[in-house]
């Protein structure tokens, strides 16, 4: 094993231990996420430390989400410190709040609102969601020239969210992969955030 490969693999550790120690259940679900995840850095273009990095700022903004709008229902992603703010509150006031929250938390650089204002997501839409992801991924994994990868999936309240960089491939194929996933039964709309040129 390398120096390089040992350090990332310590660092996972480090954060399951932590993840865990907080009763994160959702987070990780026996060895196998762990193992997903290490995996994940192999291929990633971002590399081990900014997927890491990424990975203890959602920690972080979930955080700060509980503790200043602790009755909205919130999904969170990051790619490259740019997080997006999805999920379900009860005013435009917590809206704007969650969103002032996001921005204010230390390592985010920016933040992509698509909160709703309308009741939580229950047990079985988030299991909806999920599998919806599972369909999603299945979608770009089957799309040439495009590196899955460097492609986040999220789908939160039936709106599947793609989130990663210019490394995820040529824009006319993610465009069709885009397509291929609007036409996914039970999938409202696909938000595409991946930044193919800087910003």
């Amino acid at each position: 094993m390398s120096k390089n490969t040992f350090n990332i693999l310590s660092k996972f550790m480090i954060i399951i231990l932590a993840l865990s120690s907080a009763g994160c259940a959702a987070a990780l679900i026996g060895a196998g996420a762990a193992a997903g995840t290490a995996a994940a850095v192999g291929t990633d273009s971002r590399g081990g430390e900014k997927v890491v990095s990424d990975q203890v700022l959602v920690r972080r903004v979930n955080n700060v989400l509980d503790a200043q709008v602790p009755n909205g229902s919130f999904t969170i992603a990051s790619h490259n410190q740019k997080v997006l703010l999805a999920g379900q509150v009860s005013s435009q006031e917590e809206k704007d709040k969650a969103e002032t929250a996001v921005i204010n938390t230390a390592g985010v650089k920016k933040v992509w609102n698509y909160l709703t204002i309308s009741v939580n997501e229950t047990v079985g839409d988030i299991s909806h969601d999920t599998y919806l992801t599972s369909l999603a991924k299945s979608r770009l994994i089957g799309q040439k020239h495009v590196n899955t990868n460097n492609i986040k999936v999220v789908t939160c309240n039936n709106v599947v969210y793609l989130l990663g960089d210019r490394k995820a491939g040529d824009k006319v194929q993610i465009d069709g992969a885009v397509a291929g996933i609007n036409d996914i039964s039970g999938v409202k709309n696909v938000v595409n955030l991946i930044q193919i040129t800087p910003n």
